[in-house]
Order: structure tokens, then sequence, then C-alpha cells
């Protein structure tokens, strides 16, 4: 054998310390949101929820505006409206997380006139929320 060259042990000991760099680095990157919108990695449990909450609110605020212009009698159907619809008719402005990234999200509008807002950001999303609705 060569005994200039490193050893066994010395070669697994810095491809172990590789290793755990390369893990410390992906787990950080992952919480900034770099990697996907952290929800996995259980990331949400750590987000201040009232913020969104605020914004469920004032999308709500809009859908009823907006439901109150369009249906002024009412309707005896579920009416979905959608964060886009409003912006599109000056409802509302876009919804930012935090984060400045935009939020997207619905109202459901149930025959009994009871509105039910959702909303989808980075790292939060209301329970129930349905991507078909978008």
């Amino acid at each position: 054998m060569n005994k200039n060259g490193w050893g066994l042990r010395a070669e697994l000991g810095f491809l172990l310390l590789f290793l755990i760099c390369l893990l410390v680095a992906t787990i950080g990157l992952h919480k900034l949101g770099i990697f996907g919108n952290g929800e996995e990695s259980g990331t949400i449990e750590l987000v201040d929820k009232s913020d969104y909450y605020d914004l469920e609110a004032k999308l709500n605020e809009a859908s009823v505006n907006y439901y109150n212009s369009n249906y002024p009698h009412g309707t005896s159907d579920t009416v979905i409206v959608t964060v886009d619809t409003l912006k599109n008719n000056g409802y509302l402005t876009p919804l930012y997380d935090k984060f400045g990234r935009e939020c997207k999200g619905y109202t459901k509008i149930l025959k009994t006139g009871t509105f039910v807002s959702y909303i989808r950001c980075t790292v939060y999303k209301t329970t129930g929320y349905s991507e078909e609705y978008e």
C-alpha cells in the first residue's frame, strides 16, 4: 500500500462530515421555502396563523360585497367566488403573506347565506381548502 495517501477511516470521516453539512443545508433551505412550501416537513406549525386569519377575513369581506352586488336577491345554489374574480372586478387587491408571496383562495357561499373563506399561501392552507375551486 501507498503510505502517503489517505486511509479508509479518513476518507469515510470526510464523507460523513460532507453528508452532515449537506443535510443541514438542505433542511435550512427547505425551511426558507426554497425547496417547496415547507408543509411536508412540519414547518407549518411555526407559522403565526393570526396573519392568515386576517387575510381570510379580508377575503370574506370582499366576497360579501361582491355577492350583495351581483346576487341582490340571493340564490338557491352554492356560489364559489375566487380571489381572481374579486381582483378582476375591483373588490379585492392581491392577498400577500408576510413573505411577500401572493396567496390564492376562494369563498364558498352556501345556500343558507353563510360565507366561508379559504386561502392557500406558501406555508399556510385553510383546513378544508380544495384546489378544484381555484
